[in-house]
């Protein structure tokens, strides 16, 4: 089956609250939820993901279960593009948030990755953020003053 670089999606279909850079944070369709096309996914020339796909319902838990390596986290970084921030990775196929295919173009990874959460076992810090960069994200992410971010994390890392 053949699949295409992620790319964004040719719809006839009214077009929901968007997800792009200076849009509304409005959430999307409520009834369409997460659709993923065959999604494949690399590491340099090591394929870890081949040819997913999968619909997740609107306001629903889905938990990625399986063994060791099987590619769960690297699915779950394609769904909220965090798997472009590795370097040499690469993605191909569709993810479509409502209507969105949140790889199009001017798509706003940041607020895709408000919409599309994920938790892992263990703490996965950006690799591209310093250690109190991570700390603060949070809440630079929901605008919060710079002013007491130096208290924020001497108080996270203490704990």
């Amino acid at each position: 089956m053949a699949t295409h670089i992620l790319a964004p999606a040719s719809t006839t279909e009214p077009r929901p609250p968007t997800l792009r850079e200076g849009g509304t944070d409005a959430p999307l369709s409520p009834s369409r939820g997460l659709r993923v096309e065959p999604l494949s996914a690399w590491y340099g020339r090591f394929l870890a993901v081949h040819d997913v796909s999968l619909d997740i319902a609107p306001n629903s838990v889905t938990a990625i279960i399986g063994p060791s390596g099987c590619g769960k986290s690297t699915l779950i970084r394609c769904l909220n593009r965090m798997h472009e921030l590795v370097p040499h990775a690469r993605a191909a196929g569709r993810v479509l948030l409502g209507a969105e295919d949140i790889y199009g173009p001017g798509m706003d990874p940041v607020r895709v990755r408000r919409r599309i959460g994920m938790v892992f076992q263990r703490p996965n810090p950006f690799p591209t953020m310093s250690v109190y960069d991570n700390v603060i994200a949070g809440l630079k992410l929901m605008g919060g003053r710079r002013r007491g971010f130096d208290e924020v994390v001497e108080r996270c890392l203490r704990q």
